[in-house]
């Protein structure tokens, strides 16, 4: 990951990403492709559509400007609310296209995979797109740095859910340390109201995926890769379930299990409060 100006430059990582969740796919047997997964409602086969469903959906809002789904869902489905409608339109899209063969949705991710990196790449990152990332805590529009780090985030996230269902080897290390990075940026604007004084600092590790420094200055959060000495706060997870905590691997509960606090309890709380519902697996 780069850092252009402030802005988060993830760019360099979408084509990897998408090799390595093609060169995953390309692998698996029929059988495979119905395994269930930790989304209740999709099978490994739901999920790789669920991703090219998302992708398609991107290109045509963001890149051409199309309306979007939810919209177009929310016409046949009045009075849902955001959560329900963005729910109910990736089902009906998994559903929709549970025919396209294994092949063709192989094909049709290699596809969407290149024409989002060309178009991310080419953007701008601080360009202000049409949609509010709450990812970021965000209730307006947002740069597209904030776009871009979102989806990159997501894909991880929905790779290392295919793996764990298929027993197979965990994300590449340098991808899941750099969608941590991006959460921990995330996290600094999910803080920006909790206000401690200034120069309050907060240490985050996630085993060997990598460690932040969050430091309270001007009404914000900074963040810092890496440690920079002690910290007033601490929060660890051990290496052995680090991926798993960042991947939507565990509930919110059990995240908060396997995390280890150390100084300050209420400002470490703070944090805690915010990540456990941000990285934890909604319980069904």
């Amino acid at each position: 990951m780069s850092l252009h100006a402030g802005l988060l430059d993830v760019t360099p990582s979408l084509q990897p990403e998408r090799d390595a969740l093609l060169t995953l796919l390309a692998g698996l047997s029929p059988s495979d492709w119905e395994l269930p997964t930790e989304c209740p409602e999709w099978t490994v086969k739901g999920i790789a559509l669920h991703i090219l469903g998302d992708d398609l959906s991107l290109l045509s809002r963001q890149r051409d400007e199309s309306t979007d789904s939810l919209t177009i869902f929310a016409t046949t489905h009045p009075g849902l609310t955001f959560r329900e409608l963005l729910d109910g339109f990736n089902n009906e899209w998994v559903r929709s296209a549970e025919f396209l063969s294994h092949d063709l949705v192989l094909e049709q991710l290699r596809q969407v995979g290149d024409s989002s990196d060309r178009f991310y790449t080419a953007v701008g990152l601080d360009t202000i797109s049409r949609e509010p990332v709450g990812f970021f805590a965000a209730d307006g529009p947002s740069p597209y740095w904030q776009v871009i780090g979102r989806e990159f985030v997501e894909r991880v996230i929905h790779q290392s859910q295919i793996r764990r269902a298929v027993g197979a080897q965990e994300c590449d290390l340098a991808l899941v340390t750099e969608a941590a990075c991006v959460g921990v940026h995330a996290l600094a604007e999910w803080l920006r109201n909790d206000a401690p004084a200034d120069g309050s600092t907060i240490g985050i590790i996630f085993g060997d995926v990598g460690s932040w420094t969050l430091r309270r200055e001007s009404g914000g959060w900074s963040v810092t890769n890496g440690g920079e000495g002690p910290t007033d706060a601490g929060i660890s997870v051990a290496s052995e379930v680090a991926v798993a905590a960042l991947t939507r691997g565990m509930t919110a509960a059990e995240l908060l299990d396997v995390a280890t606090v150390d100084g300050d309890s209420d400002l470490a709380g703070s944090a805690l409060a915010v990540l456990g519902p941000f990285l934890g697996r909604p319980e069904n």
